[in-house]
């Protein structure tokens, strides 16, 4: 069987994303520095609102999707996503987890071969970075690095009986990119501050091609809770036997972070 799940940037690129700071760390940025010895953790839990459309083809052939800004509050099933930095001194260990379950109805041509549909995408990013300090100073810092970010894939479009029988049809895929990663901050005030990540990947390993953007403006409300705003890009190509993946996201960030 050959599958394609294909997810633009259609309702994607309108999505709203409630972050909680999104491997930003601000509170980390513009807080007084502890000792080099001293870990400090910083946990960031947020919430992304995507659009969704896509593609899946199989035997029977194939049937697309796709979500405007006025569905995506509709289209979220359940989701959980998460955020934890570890740093110690110049070292600084990044973990993201992001669940995302998204539901729609489509339209189904055909005149009348089906009565009516739905997408039903589920999906689960985990990565794990590590990053480290090459410049600091008054102004701000630079952090060069890398680590492994995994997807997994799961599409379910289900078609409702008219003139021909019901049918379901089921995508399912999963891999692990390596990247390499940069982090800055660039610090305005005492407590406004830039920050700006990048990272790229896959290089035919996992996917063929994937890389990653977002930058926030930082807010300190104390020396340990920072308050942020932003946007953030994803692009993945991947395409390996049957499984065929292109995906784009993007939304605007807002949120906290809390530093202990």
């Amino acid at each position: 069987m050959t599958t394609k799940i294909r997810i633009g940037t259609k309702g994607a690129m309108a999505g709203a994303l409630a972050g909680l700071a999104l491997m930003a760390n601000p509170a980390a940025a513009q807080g007084t520095p502890p000792p080099s010895d001293a870990w400090t953790f910083t946990l960031s839990p947020y919430v992304w609102f995507s659009g969704l459309g896509g593609e899946v083809t199989g035997p029977h052939g194939g049937e697309s999707f796709t979500a405007d800004f006025g569905d995506i509050f509709g289209t979220m099933k359940f989701s959980y996503m998460g955020l934890a930095e570890a740093r110690r001194g110049n070292f600084s260990i990044v973990t993201d987890i992001m669940y995302l379950n998204l539901q729609q109805g489509v339209p189904v041509p055909g005149l009348g071969a089906y009565s009516g549909g739905s997408a039903r995408t589920q999906s689960v990013e985990v990565s794990a970075i590590g990053l480290y300090t090459v410049a600091d100073g008054s102004a701000g810092r630079v952090e060069l690095g890398g680590g492994i970010r995994g997807w997994w894939f799961d599409t379910e479009l289900t078609l409702d009986a008219g003139r021909l029988p019901g049918r379901t049809q089921n995508a399912s895929t999963s891999w692990v990119d390596p990247v390499i990663s940069a982090r800055g901050v660039l610090r305005l005030s005492d407590r406004f501050s830039v920050t700006a990540y990048g990272d790229i990947g896959g290089f035919g390993v996992g996917s063929e091609f994937t890389w990653q953007a977002f930058g926030t403006v930082d807010y300190q409300v104390t020396e340990s809770i920072s308050v942020s705003a932003g946007f953030r890009w994803i692009h993945i190509d991947y395409d390996k036997g049957s499984n065929n993946v292109a995906l784009d996201m993007g939304g605007p960030i807002i949120g906290a972070s809390w530093r202990f």
